[in-house]
């Protein structure tokens, strides 16, 4: 038996969506590795440029150190040759820079055993060269010039200061062989990080390509569900509109053949029985001709707006013009269970309110309204007519109608609330906004 094309559409979708689902996750681990190998990429060339700007910093630490000395070595000259006491800042100044610049460049090669020995030898013989300077100066300021200059002639102070620059040169030269090595490591982490962000973009651009696929398959799949709901949706709203109008018809035919029997019937009591079974079918009948024929939201009612048409139907089927009525309704939605019990205490109480508050010979003013009090909806009814007996309740009269609207009011979970007036008469029913 052929399969039904629609099952094989389902059947084509779901296995696309399953290889694209697997293909996300392996997408999502290639990435994940890939995003962990950039992340330990970065730190090892974070690590490798920080070792060349170290030994950038070694090799400025070394180059002062040398210029200081020198700097110093030039101004003890000057100043045993004039005795100049400039000459004599300009030395010390100089021994601040060496000193300082020498400690610096010790704590960056504490990791280098080798450079350490160095730099301690440096400190010797710095402390050598310094040591002779500072002989000279005391020489010539005692005013012995020619003491200071064979203090010089002596050597001992360029001998330190020849071993100085031959210390300088291996920090020099040590220090630009690990320049050459980790400069090497970085031009390395580089071009691996340059495959890593090649490979990346390629994963990313697979991942797009692939997420647009999918996102075709989903949005084909989405649109046919859509026109299927859609389809479905017009199916059952015309469901509803003709059992709605079915219903309307239906009851219709019924009120026509009530309407009848009350033609044919003599008894007035019976008679106007059945008036009042009449005017509660047209009333249900009204429910079922709204919702057939508002067009809104599926299973809602409008009972602002039935209400409304309800009351001026009622008063104008009285014939009288001096019958006023006055409504104040807000637009509400109802669930379509409260709908059929509110239109038949409705249909009791503005018919209650015409037989009883509008006597044929004067006239009178019917009010309807409708609207939220809090959580609650209020469905409201009142004339100016000559009110009701002292003590009036529901139960007190042996009335059908009104025990029906108690009994309807308890169905939709509210209450039956008769009010005092100052003229007139007014019922109330409260209930809540849903069920």
């Amino acid at each position: 038996m052929a399969r039904d094309p629609g099952e094989v559409s389902g059947s084509n979708r779901q296995a696309a969506r399953e290889r694209a689902f697997s293909l996300l996750a392996v997408t999502v681990a290639a990435l994940f590795l890939a995003f962990a190998s950039l992340g330990g990429v970065f730190v090892w060339y974070d690590r490798s440029a920080s070792a060349v700007s170290h030994t950038h910093e070694v090799r400025n630490g070394i180059a002062d150190v040398l210029q200081a000395l020198t700097d110093a070595e030039s101004a003890q000259r000057g100043y045993v040759l004039t005795g100049d006491r400039n000459f004599l800042v300009r030395i010390e100044n100089g021994r601040e820079r060496a000193e300082s610049r020498l400690n610096a460049v010790d704590v960056l090669t504490a990791d280098n055993p080798i450079q350490q020995a160095r730099v301690a030898s440096l400190r010797t013989l710095m402390a050598r060269r310094l040591a002779v300077i500072d002989l000279t100066m005391a020489q010539r300021r005692s005013g012995d010039a020619v003491a200071a200059i064979r203090t010089i002639r002596k050597g001992e102070g360029i001998a330190a200061m020849n071993g100085i620059r031959l210390i300088v040169a291996e920090l020099e030269a040590e220090e630009a062989r690990l320049l050459a090595e980790r400069g090497g490591q970085t031009a390395a982490i580089r071009a691996v990080l340059l495959c890593l962000l090649i490979g990346f973009g390629a994963a990313l651009t697979y991942l797009f390509i692939g997420a647009q696929r999918d996102l075709s398959l989903d949005r084909e799949a989405e649109a046919d569900t859509s026109e299927r709901l859609r389809a479905l949706l017009a199916d059952r709203t015309l469901l509803l509109d003709e059992v709605n109008h079915r219903v309307k018809n239906s009851l219709q035919q019924i009120a026509s053949v009530v309407r009848l029997q009350s033609r044919s019937t003599p008894d007035g009591e019976a008679r106007e029985a059945l008036e009042k079974t009449l005017d509660r079918i047209m009333a249900v009948g009204r429910v079922h001709e709204q919702l057939y024929k508002s067009g809104g939201e599926v299973g809602l009612f409008d009972a602002g707006h039935y209400a409304k048409a309800l009351a001026h139907d009622l008063v104008d089927s009285l014939g009288r013009d001096d019958v006023r009525l006055t409504t104040e309704v807000e637009a509400h939605e109802l669930d379509l269970r409260q709908a059929v019990p509110l239109a038949l205490i409705l249909n009791e109480l503005i018919t209650n309110a015409l037989k009883y508050g509008c006597p044929a010979d004067r006239p009178c003013a019917i009010h309807v309204g409708f609207r939220t009090d809090g959580e609650q909806f209020r469905l409201s009814v009142a004339d100016d007519g000559m009110g009701l007996p002292k003590g009036f309740t529901p139960r007190s009269k042996n009335s059908l109608g009104m025990r029906a609207v108690e009994a309807l009011a308890r169905q939709l979970g509210g209450r039956f609330v008769v009010e005092q007036p100052e003229a007139g008469a007014a019922f109330a029913v409260v209930f809540p906004r849903s069920l």
